[in-house]
């Protein structure tokens, strides 16, 4: 475990020295202010305004549903710019064959940022949402934005040779995340023609508070993981 740790912090001190990637990393914190603060006011002067009783209240699941994702996605983006950065100084090669090993790099580098990307996530939408969340429902919701984001982030590096690219292909790969907006606009059966996008099922959880889209939330979220994971393994390695 003690290499494995080690990766892991040597991730941390590349994340803490590019300011970049510090400021990403706070961005969550800075998106939970302006909607938890912002929304409501802007909510009071739209309805002042246009003389209607709501107006931005009957989307604030939505606001909550991005601000949940806002943690884990951006630890993942952070996590793929230093793995561009370590493949281009080829040191992923290198850690591959020390006592890290290429699981170790990988869970030091994907599992560890996602996991802690959960957490805030949960801590953050729990504090800040505009609306009343169950913990339970809020955690399965947040481990869903945490596969999601995931999957981005090997998407992310499966198609980028520098972090120039990278970052390019980090506008692409958010596109996996619109299934957010698809059932609130959608009311009809339509809205399933975005059942591929795993983000999709984690507002459908949230709206209809129905364990059963867990099953495949969990299976759309697992198949995108599935599909770029050969891809970023060779990429790598």
């Amino acid at each position: 475990m003690k290499p494995l740790f080690r990766s892991f912090g040597l991730f941390i001190r590349q994340i803490a020295t590019d300011n970049m990637l510090w400021a990403v990393c706070l961005t969550p914190i800075i998106t939970a202010l302006i909607f938890r603060y912002g929304i409501p006011y802007a909510e009071t002067l739209l309805c002042f305004y246009f003389h209607r009783r709501t107006i931005l209240a009957d989307y604030y699941l939505l606001f909550d549903l991005w601000l949940d994702l806002m943690p884990s996605y951006m630890l993942c983006f952070a996590s793929a710019m230093v793995i561009l950065t370590e493949r281009d100084e080829n040191m992923a090669s290198y850690m591959a064959v020390t006592p890290v090993g290429k699981t170790g790099y990988i869970i030091s580098r994907l599992i560890f940022p996602a996991a802690i990307g959960l957490v805030y996530a949960i801590l953050l939408t729990y504090i800040f949402s505009l609306t009343d969340w169950n913990i339970m429902l809020l955690s399965a919701v947040s481990l869903l934005m945490s596969l999601s984001s995931v999957a981005a982030n090997l998407l992310i590096i499966s198609f980028s040779r520098n972090k120039v690219e990278g970052m390019a292909m980090a506008k692409i790969a958010s596109l996996i995340f619109l299934g957010l907006v698809v059932p609130f606009f959608i009311l009809t059966d339509a809205q399933y023609f975005a059942s591929f996008l795993p983000s999709f099922w984690a507002a459908k959880l949230s709206m209809d508070e129905n364990s059963l889209f867990m099953i495949p939330a969990l299976l759309v979220s697992s198949a995108w993981i599935l599909i770029f994971r050969h891809s970023f393994e060779r990429k790598l390695f």
